[in-house]
């Protein structure tokens, strides 16, 4: 998910083939771009301006101010030189605009291209169509694995 090149993102999307499937996991696609980056800007803009992130450790964030100003500390700290990764696992479309979608990925450390067992998150999505656009309007991990044990 880190690379954009055709062949890595026939793998990133597997069986999710359709453009519309394609579109809708435009969202995450974005967002491990912006992450690679250590971009808060970049993270908070793919969500709706209200939209709300929910991460282990009692993390609750509502609009993209929010949200930047925590990924901004993150990468100042804990995420700094961080990346993440993840491929789909289910796309669900509630309605032509509405999108659930699942993966299983994880915060790569600096330098690694393995997620650590502890770093592994499993990741729900909920993306929406505006303007031609989609935008996360909600998006909660938790912690998979043996030894997972994330923490913000």
């Amino acid at each position: 998910m880190s690379t954009t090149t055709s062949s890595t993102l026939d793998a990133y999307y597997g069986s999710f083939t359709s453009e519309r499937e394609k579109a809708a996991l435009s969202v995450p696609l974005r967002l491990v771009a912006a992450w690679a980056k250590n971009d808060a800007d970049g993270v908070a803009a793919a969500f709706t301006p209200d939209g709300t992130m929910i991460l282990p450790g009692d993390v609750y964030k509502k609009g993209r101010e929010e949200i930047r100003a925590f990924m901004a500390a993150a990468y100042a700290g804990p995420f700094k030189g961080t990346g993440v990764t993840g491929r789909p696992v289910d796309v669900r479309f509630v309605t032509d605009d509405v999108a659930l979608l699942r993966t299983h990925g994880g915060i790569l450390a600096e330098g690694e291209t393995e997620i650590d067992p502890e770093l592994a998150v499993r990741s729900t999505w909920v993306v929406v169509r505006r303007d031609d656009q989609w935008y996360l309007a909600g998006y909660q991990n938790s912690p998979r694995g043996a030894g997972a044990t994330l923490r913000w």
